[in-house]
């Protein structure tokens, strides 16, 4: 599949278990202030987040989505038709295995903050857990182009909504509102925002309309 509007040559492939630690990297050329925070510095949430993308693909409890130029990654989907974090203690082994037992156990103090503005998304639907565009090729249609693939594949899966969470503050809001989705519950939280800088995070859904 190929998209030749810009940039040209763009591609798109799923992601294999062995693309773990380049999907992680790509997603910490420019790391969320949320995942820094919470794991207590940008090289142990890359290392965190490349177990967890690893964990998800050979369970195949997720689906990535690549999009690819010429010269490499140009972006990512992850989608999963559950919640937007593993098992507990899937995240744990992968908390010790990325920080270490002490930075592992700070982690998860932080994260009560986050437990706390956690906002649940409805059943049955397909989740984009993660949407990711290298930095140098924002603002070019790469995150557009990848949330059409994901609209493909919930259609795929018979899904009657896509369903993401995000930080109050994120730009990346209006991308979403412009593909459909819904701002539907807001969470927020004094010591999230102390730790994070963020207020909150949102829901925000996007209906499809699926014939049987």
């Amino acid at each position: 599949m190929s998209f030749d509007s810009h940039p040209p040559k763009l591609t798109v492939r799923l992601a294999g278990a062995d693309d773990a630690e380049r999907l992680a990297s790509l997603m910490y050329l420019a790391p969320s202030r949320e995942a820094v925070a919470m794991a207590g510095s940008a090289r142990a949430a890359e290392q965190f987040q490349a177990i967890v993308f690893r964990n998800a693909l050979q369970a195949q409890t997720s689906t990535i989505i690549v999009a690819e130029t010429a010269s490499g990654l140009a972006g990512l989907a992850e989608v999963s038709r559950g919640a937007d974090a593993p098992p507990l203690p899937t995240m744990a082994r992968a908390a010790v295995a990325a920080m270490g037992v002490a930075g592992a156990l700070r982690a998860a103090g932080r994260s009560l903050a986050r437990l706390k503005v956690n906002v649940s998304s409805p059943e049955g639907g397909v989740h984009l857990v993660e949407l990711q565009v290298a930095p140098e090729l924002r603002n070019r249609g790469i995150g557009g182009f990848l949330l059409a693939r994901v609209d493909e594949h919930a259609i795929a899966q018979h899904a009657p909504h896509i369903s993401l969470t995000t930080t109050t503050d994120n730009p990346a809001r209006g991308l979403y509102e412009r593909n459909g989705y819904q701002l539907v519950a807001r969470k927020t939280n004094a010591r999230y925002e102390r730790i994070t800088g963020s207020a909150g995070r949102v829901l925000m859904v996007k209906p499809l309309d699926i014939i049987a």
